[in-house]
């Protein structure tokens, strides 16, 4: 090959100053602004019909920043012309006619936040389409108008599909694949129309029970049917830092393998629960950008007679609905279960999306007196009822019945809640529980005489112990009535 061929394919060379111009040029399709938080952004075309966000100084944006500037020089710009773009950029979206905007994660609203015109979701696939949900009903449409954030793990969402046939109700086959009660069924509902709403304070569901009782699998499937994401399921973080920033690029948050909390992480949960205000320091010298982040939680608590007893504070109990699973006999695959939960995904979003519509239509219509647990959770999901197949009475008493707080981990308080079952209290002597008490829990997790179990009954939270002589009477601790009647 000559010298003059060998020139034509190399790179075209220009200086610094050129390069900054250059990827300016390039970048003449994106659009700068700032979040309400402060932060700076830069709206960019993902496809004919759609944009995506991208934080300016994320390296998202300047790797396609420098992709654009290869598809035209064939070699990388400066690292001093990178910066020296992405400063006029900041500059622009600072100084620019473009309005400060609301970044949101999965899904987003127009209106008031608690009482919307409408609610978007986005589906996070190739071709950038959301789902507008309005009282009337729900369309998927373009994203051309509104700024979702896409995190990296994120999933795409399907197309919500309607039902096959009129007699097919695709909640009956979710709670037949995971094999769950009519209460159990009626909390994951409640859980999963929580979260279409846009707006906290959001439940934490915790899912309770011993092992093969298919906690973790119902905790990814439920997860899915909103918020997919290459890892659903992840550890409990150590710091209230690292809790806000998985808050920041996630909609569901599901924490595997909970057997205590620190007292720090449990006033985080709560607080991201109902919303917390989170600072995220920029470079530059730059005001910290500042934004209010709110998010539904599942919390997986196995049933282990290893671990010691853990106490929630009345804080993280007071946002929870707990679910109870038991041991399955004879437990599926979870390739298999996943495999059929695949097909219901499409007409499962659909069906939220239903409810949710009718949320959006009926919400203002809504009075429930003296709802003492999860007020604004309940009274959407009241909301939402007609199109979930539900009936308001049944999502009251999901959060109202006693069983549905959780208290912790404590064995002890585990066996006497089985003991106790349906009923509202057992009568008996000490001796006569604890032989009770031995059918249903190992020994070694039960106070080893009479007299250590009746000394030890006191200290077991979600109970009242009453004693008449050697007659101990013991009860359930009931939540006050969320339908009583207006003083």
């Amino acid at each position: 090959m000559n010298g003059y061929a060998e020139a034509k394919l190399m790179p075209r060379r220009i200086t610094q100053s050129d390069q900054a111009l250059a990827l300016l040029y390039h970048a003449r399709a994106a659009t700068p602004f700032f979040s309400q938080g402060g932060e700076p952004c830069a709206s960019i075309p993902s496809s004919v019909d759609s944009r995506r966000v991208l934080p300016l100084r994320s390296a998202d944006f300047r790797d396609w920043l420098t992709a654009n500037y290869y598809a035209e020089y064939e070699t990388a710009p400066s690292s001093v012309a990178l910066r020296a773009a992405l400063r006029t950029l900041e500059a622009r979206a600072q100084a620019g006619s473009a309005a400060a905007q609301k970044v949101d994660t999965r899904v987003s609203f127009e209106g008031d936040p608690f009482a919307p015109s409408k609610i978007f979701l986005d589906l996070a696939n190739e071709a950038g389409e959301i789902l507008e949900i309005t009282s009337q009903g729900w369309r998927v449409t373009d994203n051309l108008r509104h700024t979702f954030r896409q995190a990296p793990g994120m999933l795409p969402l399907p197309i919500p599909a309607g039902r096959q046939s009129p007699a097919a109700d695709p909640g009956l086959f979710f709670s037949t694949l995971f094999r769950l009660s009519p209460q159990a069924w009626t909390r994951a509902l409640f859980f999963l129309a929580s979260s279409m709403r846009p707006s906290g304070p959001y439940p934490i569901l915790v899912l309770r029970g011993p092992a093969s009782s298919g906690k973790s699998t119902l905790a990814r499937a439920l997860r899915m049917l909103i918020d997919p994401s290459s890892a659903p399921l992840r550890r409990l973080p150590a710091s209230d830092r690292e809790l806000a920033h998985r808050a920041q690029h996630n909609w569901v948050l599901v924490f595997d393998h909970v057997h205590r909390i620190p007292i720090k992480i449990c006033e985080a949960l709560c607080a991201i629960s109902s919303g917390e205000g989170i600072e995220t320091t920029q470079t530059d010298f730059r005001d910290p950008a500042v934004a209010e982040i709110a998010r539904p939680m599942v919390l997986i608590a196995p049933l282990d007679e290893a671990q010691a007893p853990f106490t929630a504070p009345r804080s993280l109990a007071n946002r929870s609905i707990a679910m109870d699973l038991a041991a399955i006999e004879a437990p599926r695959t979870e390739a298999a279960v996943m495999a059929d939960f695949e097909a219901l995904r499409a007409p499962m979003l659909a069906m939220l999306a239903d409810g949710a519509s009718a949320a959006l239509r009926n919400i203002r219509d809504i009075d429930l007196a003296h709802v003492t647990r999860l007020p604004d959770s309940t009274a959407w999901v009241a909301a939402a009822a007609p199109a979930l197949g539900l009936a308001p009475e049944a999502i009251v008493e999901a959060v109202s019945d006693p069983d549905a707080v959780w208290l912790g981990t404590d064995p002890l308080r585990e066996a006497v809640y089985a003991l106790l079952g349906p009923s509202a209290s057992w009568t008996g002597n000490s001796a006569s529980l604890l032989t009770s008490l031995r059918t249903l829990a190992p020994q070694a997790t039960l106070p080893g005489s009479p007299k250590a179990l009746g000394q030890a009954l006191g200290r077991v939270p979600g109970i009242s112990v009453s004693r008449d002589g050697q007659i101990l009477k013991i009860a359930k601790i009931a939540i006050q009535s969320a339908t009583s009647p207006n003083p």
